[in-house]
């Protein structure tokens, strides 16, 4: 018992401590919201594009923070990140805009929009959305010079790759494509279609490389990664709810039934292939029975992934994978990263396992830090921060506000500092989005509508995956 009181005790004076330093640091940063809001503006005011013989507006996908405009010289890359996924063409200045790489920034202008009442941040993702998807389409195979290869460059208004080839492959899921369709309907059915001919190699079986050559029809099989399909199901799945052709359900079908025969090993036993939350979204889309077999699909992903957990749980089985806390890079994930995944489907299912892992999460959160030596991005604090709100609203619980709270300054602190603009990651000084900054500012806003118990619906920080 005097142990326990001890430790009540302690638990009190840290979330006091807490307070105090969240306080101390919002009286000379400012709010989260404003926080935000200058990112917000000087992107508006300083990171569009104004150059070249197209002024097109497209937001940047890198600047310079000491000018507030684009880069003349090429950068160190943060750590982690690969030559070829940055927005410039190799060895030269990063000067691409990357809508894929801005999603949660647009996403992130919406909100403010709805929170502040000026229309003007909603305005400029419309821009962005419009004039991308009208003019960064291919004549020859209607796929995007966007996602995890390659980019718009402003300055010779051009598409453009960061490696040697022109690479069309999705960086995350779209998530904007109710609004891409009304601002740009022939185009976004256009994309579609064209994902469907020209990165999927076989109709008949789903055979596919997540690569696709931009400029001219070749798809091959070769890489088909199962959560580039759920990317396409719900791509194709948007298609149907605004252009209503049955090849978009032929395509689904397609994948689906791929996935399927994926799932089953030469053993006989079964694993997780696609995931169950594109599938799941597309089907609230699709007419039945194929909503009803996306659902199956789906339901029978949650059977795989819930029993794993379990019996890693449980002591039955030895985590295949034990993510890190901070470290992120390509092809490398966090806990916090995880913990959105069980956001999501938890938002899906109400599944409480799914809530009761995201929590667990949180729990290895609580006064945790990057170590100091380490080159972390503002993506690992973002998904850190919504675990730890996420946690608060289900639980109720203030260690869970308090430690949103605390990693929202520390992270304002370490990638904003004095800065209208984040920084790349802790080692860099730079502006660049593949870092996923646009998450950081999502989530910041996620503890802003918590702190003021904003009745607004935010979207869930979900889509790095």
């Amino acid at each position: 018992m005097f142990h326990a009181r001890l430790g009540i005790a302690a638990f009190v004076l840290s979330s006091v401590a807490c307070q105090t330093v969240v306080a101390a640091a919002e009286s000379r940063q400012g709010s989260l919201l404003d926080v935000v809001r200058r990112y917000a503006d000087t992107m508006i005011e300083r990171g569009r594009d104004t150059y070249g013989p197209r002024k097109s507006g497209l937001l940047l996908s890198a600047l310079d923070r000491s000018t507030l405009g684009p880069l003349t010289s090429r950068p160190a890359a943060p750590g982690g990140i690969r030559r070829e996924d940055r927005p410039g063409e190799p060895w030269n200045v990063l000067v691409g805009a990357n809508p894929h790489l801005d999603e949660n920034l647009l996403r992130v202008f919406y909100v403010l929009s709805e929170i502040t009442g000026d229309s003007k941040y909603a305005q400029v993702a419309d821009e962005e959305l419009a004039w991308f998807l009208k003019h960064a389409i291919s004549p020859t195979t209607d796929l995007m010079a966007w996602g995890e290869h390659m980019a718009w460059d402003v300055m010779e208004d051009k598409p453009i790759s960061g490696g040697a080839d022109a690479v069309h492959e999705f960086a995350r899921p779209w998530v904007l494509w109710d609004r891409s369709f009304e601002l740009a309907p022939d185009e976004s059915r256009r994309f579609a279609l064209g994902l469907w001919e020209h990165q999927i190699a076989n109709h008949k079986t789903g055979g596919f490389d997540r690569h696709a050559t931009y400029f001219e029809h070749g798809p091959v099989d070769g890489k088909d990664f199962p959560r580039h399909a759920g990317f396409y199901i719900l791509t194709w799945g948007h298609a149907y709810k605004h252009a209503p052709d049955p090849v978009f359900l032929q395509a689904i079908e397609t994948l689906v039934a791929r996935f399927e025969r994926k799932r089953v090993q030469k053993d006989g036993t079964q694993v997780a292939t696609m995931g169950p939350l594109d599938c799941a979204a597309a089907a609230a889309l699709l007419p039945e029975p194929l909503a009803g077999r996306l659902r199956a699909f789906a339901e029978k992903e949650d059977e795989l992934i819930l029993g794993e957990l379990a019996n890693e749980r449980g002591g039955k089985a030895a985590p295949a994978y034990q993510p890190p806390l901070w470290k992120t890079g390509y092809s490398a994930s966090t806990e916090a990263s995880n913990a959105m995944f069980y956001l999501g489907r938890f938002e899906q299912t109400q599944k409480p396992a799914y809530r009761d892992a995201l929590v667990a999460v949180g729990d290895k959160y609580i006064g945790s830090s990057p170590e100091e030596d380490l080159d972390a991005w503002p993506m690992a604090f973002a998904h850190a921060i919504s675990t730890e709100v996420a946690a608060y609203r289900f639980t109720g619980r203030s260690v869970y506000r308090d430690e949103a709270e605390r990693l929202a300054r520390q992270a304002v602190e370490l990638f904003w500092q004095d800065n209208p603009l984040p920084r790349a990651s802790l080692k860099t000084g730079h502006y660049e989005a593949i870092t996923c900054a646009d998450s950081l500012a999502l989530a910041l806003l996620e503890v802003h509508a918590m702190q003021k118990q904003l009745a607004i619906a935010l979207p869930s920080n979900t889509i790095d995956r």
